[in-house]
């Protein structure tokens, strides 16, 4: 779904507190989008948001200076887990570090996969 839809299908979402978790996160099959995740207190889902480079990982730079914006509809979010705060915390410990690696996306799904189900 694109980002509109998803704050859309759940009112929660809109007014929620988000915790950032990193905004360069990249997949080996995507090699012209980053993602950024983002945790929803209200919602305890931490979700990535897919952000199209079409000119490719040297763009990403010029869309945080708001040149060449992907269109709204083309940021797509993949909601990766529910969880309390201190469990997705502790689960992506380190992140930091790894954002930068190649196909860092692929740990994040494998760090999440091992949490705990929420109840």
């Amino acid at each position: 779904m694109d980002i509109r839809a998803f704050y859309r299908a759940d009112p929660r979402r809109q007014s929620s507190v988000e915790v950032p978790f990193g905004d360069g996160w990249t997949d080996h099959e995507d090699s012209h989008s980053t993602y950024r995740l983002s945790w929803v207190a209200d919602t305890g889902e931490i979700y990535a948001v897919r952000e199209p480079h079409p000119g490719g990982i040297l763009a990403r730079y010029l869309d945080q200076l708001d040149v060449d914006q992907a269109d709204v509809s083309a940021l797509r979010v993949e909601i990766l887990a529910v969880a309390d705060r201190d469990t997705i915390e502790a689960g992506l410990a380190g992140w930091p570090a790894v954002m930068s690696e190649h196909d860092s996306l692929r740990w994040v799904r494998t760090q999440l996969a091992a949490l705990p189900a929420a109840p």
